[in-house]
């Protein structure tokens, strides 16, 4: 051992760092790992913990143009569930991916990792079937009651004249996406609905 001491201590500076990673350099390595994966471990807990709004698309293609847009728009942080499918029609060759999408939806919205759904008609009143959405008036009038009056024309009702969803047309964002359809937002029943749902709404006028 005093040997070894006594060798390195008469390399020069160069000698002295081959010497440690021939010596060292497996322990270099997995330091070096183990440290980008907390790195990144702690970055993905920090941005989740970040997100102000979950957002899912159903039956929409909903690009990353859009989404940058509604970004900026809102100045929020959102999560996004994109190239979601709901279906039930028995020819059609995507009820593998149908199903999927809407185990996916089911999970989120259990998790609390779902604040709002925009879809097309189908997709909406399917939503609203299995139960998922709130009345999105009541929400705006707690929330912003001057945003609440401004939709007054663009609630979608359901058969008891309860409304369930918001028609996107006033939404100057998704009308120059230039969508062929006419799309929804609806809000996601909770406890506590996020804030930043309306936050949302009115950003995107």
């Amino acid at each position: 051992m005093k040997n070894k001491t006594n060798t390195f201590s008469q390399l020069n500076r160069k000698q002295k760092l081959q010497y440690i990673m021939d010596y060292y350099k497996i322990h270099i390595i997995v330091t070096a790992a183990i440290i980008c994966i907390l790195f990144s471990i702690i970055r993905t807990v920090h941005k989740n913990h970040d997100i102000d709004l979950y957002a899912a698309y159903v039956n929409i293609a909903a690009d990353d143009s859009l989404l940058e847009s509604i970004d900026d728009a809102t100045g929020l942080n959102i999560s996004n569930y994109t190239n979601l499918l709901i279906t039930e029609d028995p020819a059609s060759d995507n009820l593998e991916y149908a199903y999927a999408s809407s185990m996916k939806l089911m999970s989120a919205i259990s998790a609390g990792k779902l604040d709002i759904i925009v879809a097309d008609s189908y997709g909406i009143e399917m939503a609203n079937n299995a139960g998922y959405l709130t009345n999105p008036k009541d929400y705006l009038e707690s929330k912003n009651p001057a945003l609440a009056n401004k939709l007054e024309n663009y609630y979608i009702e359901d058969e008891s004249c309860v409304p369930y969803a918001i028609d996107l047309s006033y939404s100057n964002l998704f009308v120059q996406a230039g969508f062929s359809e006419h799309l929804y937002v609806g809000i996601v029943a909770s406890e506590e609905v996020a804030p930043e749902v309306s936050d949302y709404l009115l950003s995107i006028n």
